[in-house]
């Protein structure tokens, strides 16, 4: 699949590669720490930005709003967030970590960060560069 379109097809390379990357955050998610993508996603947006409804998260990352649901309930139920009504709008509910859903955030954190170094390891700093700017530009395209 990987050359099925030829070198001016990088969009769809892109999307091959995160697809891989997703399938195998997924696997080890699972595996090592009990915990799916989308539960991740939640519990990482929330750790790093802070406290936030469902809706936010899920837009701020393109998740479906039911997925993004069903990783709540399950989160909740594992103690790894709380949800209380939000003190402006008590028909929203704002996500928050809790201490062993901070912690189990660092863990997971550190090992994707490990995960991507090791993806770059073979990358020279200047080429990454321009990677991100390439990937940035056509982002910047796509969201107008």
């Amino acid at each position: 699949m990987w050359s099925l379109f030829g070198p001016d097809h990088l969009p769809y390379r892109l999307l091959l590669l995160a697809r891989m990357i997703d399938r195998q955050a997924s696997r080890q998610l699972q595996q090592e720490f009990d915990i799916t993508l989308a539960q991740w996603r939640v519990l990482a947006f929330i750790c790093a930005a802070g406290p936030a409804t469902a809706s936010t998260v899920g837009l701020s990352g393109g998740i479906d709003r039911a997925e993004i649901s069903r990783a709540v309930v399950r989160l909740e139920a594992k103690g790894l967030i709380t949800r209380k009504p939000d003190r402006n709008n008590r028909r929203k509910l704002i996500i928050s970590p809790t201490k062993p859903g901070r912690s189990l955030f660092v863990r997971i954190r550190d090992d994707r960060r490990a995960f991507f170094h090791g993806l770059l390891a073979d990358v020279e700093t200047d080429e990454r560069a321009v990677i991100e700017a390439a990937i940035e530009g056509m982002a910047l395209k796509i969201s107008g």
